[in-house]
């Protein structure tokens, strides 16, 4: 029984976002999954307009697994991942986390993730140079409105 791959859906329920149907043509494979989540191969990218300038990454196997991921030229205009990607086809963004005891949130600037609009792939990629940071810290509003 063949399947058509443009009018599969998959419904799945995610801690921050409740229950959504993806659409097959909306999903990213990435071949070798993410870094620590090698096993997880199949991803849905959500944008809400609430949580803007953040997109999420889901994972579809298990969507209590999500990413926050934000465009690096949001936080770095000057961001300079090197020649070898296609901008025109490929959507780069990096991993935002949120801890240590100030609840500094960072950005892993030194593996972007790579997504392929064109054929749905994925891939994060750990950039040769030394320039960037795996935790570069991301400064909140809140810290601004506090210097006044």
């Amino acid at each position: 029984m063949a399947i058509t791959e443009n009018t599969e859906t998959r419904k799945i329920k995610t801690l921050h976002f409740g229950e959504i149907t993806v659409e097959s043509k909306h999903i990213f494979n990435f071949e070798n999954g993410l870094l620590g989540f090698e096993n997880l191969k199949e991803f849905v990218l959500i944008s809400e307009e609430e949580t803007v300038p953040f997109k999420w990454l889901i994972s579809l196997e298990t969507p209590e697994i999500g990413f926050p991921l934000l465009s690096p030229w949001y936080i770095n205009l000057e961001y300079e991942p090197g020649k070898e990607f296609n901008l025109e086809s490929e959507v780069m963004f990096v991993v935002v986390t949120l801890g240590g005891e100030k609840a500094m949130m960072t950005a892993n600037m030194k593996a972007p993730v790579i997504l392929n609009v064109v054929d749905q792939a994925g891939k994060q990629i750990i950039l040769p140079m030394d320039t960037y940071s795996t935790n570069l810290a991301i400064p909140m509003a809140v810290d601004e409105e506090k210097k006044d």
